[in-house]
């Protein structure tokens, strides 16, 4: 018997702990097994610990084992990214998975996947005419089709990415019964709870050098500035033929030359900023950006 997580703990903070509690809790015969990316998060941002520390942290709270997402598994849109991380629990035969989600109503993510596994064509022909009528971003047109179809849609981080692990999990017919815990504080707010702050705030926090040890255990040793990384990229792409950059299976509809066109703006923020558009998200931005700077394209 084993419970599953997917994880990134980017950082590992308070809200984890409580987590891992709640199953140790709810589960005291299971193992955990986490599976978590590696230096950088699905949406393409760099991580601001190490695996090897995020892996001890976790294992002193209560994790058995930490499997490891490569990079091209981990930086992939959510589907993608999701089918990576389940199978490979899977494979070490977890038969329960632990998501956080801010709906936090599993049964509802459960039922909508096995309508839309048994709607496939209606599906497809209504996200078709979104993403080439529309010109819409791939998550915004899925979004809107789920909202035209059954009146329903997930657009809070955990639950788009939890709804990815269900989906996975009921087009695969695979043996692992779904629970979720309810996020008390969202994934992107500015707000702190008690003893709870969010990764974002805390990734704020670690980039200004400021003291998280009320909200994480863990220990920051050293703090790879975004600055740095963006000049890195900006070298790369223009000593780098273009046609190496067409070779990465993110890139397509000619977005390497909106590259270039913004390539002299002076930080990583302006750059994400104005590359982001109605067909272009910015972490599609953000995940090309990384596989650029990895050089992926080998």
């Amino acid at each position: 018997m084993a419970i599953g997580i997917v994880v990134e703990y980017n950082p590992f903070h308070n809200g984890h702990i409580r987590q891992l509690e709640w199953i140790k809790k709810n589960f005291p015969n299971d193992k955990i097994i986490v599976v978590m990316s590696n230096k950088f998060s699905q949406r393409g941002e760099l991580i601001v610990a190490s695996f090897r520390n995020r892996k001890k942290i976790a294992k002193k709270y209560g994790v058995n084992k930490v499997l490891k997402l490569s990079f091209k598994e981990g930086v992939q849109a959510a589907h993608i990214f999701a089918k990576n991380a389940i199978n490979k629990l899977y494979k070490y035969k977890i038969d329960k998975l632990v998501f956080g989600s801010e709906s936090n109503n599993v049964q509802e993510m459960i039922d909508l996947a096995i309508f839309l596994k048994n709607n496939k064509i209606q599906f497809d022909q209504k996200i078709k005419y979104y993403l080439k009528k529309e010109k819409m971003a791939y998550p915004k047109a899925y979004a809107q089709t789920l909202l035209d179809l059954k009146g329903k849609n997930f657009i809070q981080p955990n639950d788009i990415l939890g709804f990815e692990y269900v989906k996975h999990i009921i087009n695969n017919n695979l043996k692992i019964k779904i629970f979720t815990l309810q996020r008390n504080i969202g994934y992107h707010s500015l707000e702190t709870r008690d003893k709870y702050a969010s990764a974002t705030l805390l990734r704020e926090k670690i980039q200004k050098k400021e003291d998280i040890s009320y909200y994480s255990p863990l220990k920051i040793k050293k703090v790879y500035k975004i600055d740095k990384y963006y000049k890195k990229f900006q070298k790369i792409m223009l000593k780098t033929n273009l046609v190496k950059i067409k070779k990465i299976p993110l890139v397509t509809e000619g977005i390497e030359n909106l590259f270039l066109k913004h390539l002299h703006l002076k930080s990583y923020q302006d750059f994400v900023q104005a590359c982001t558009s109605k067909r272009y998200t910015a972490s599609r931005i953000k995940r090309i950006m990384a596989w650029i700077i990895n050089k992926k394209w080998k």
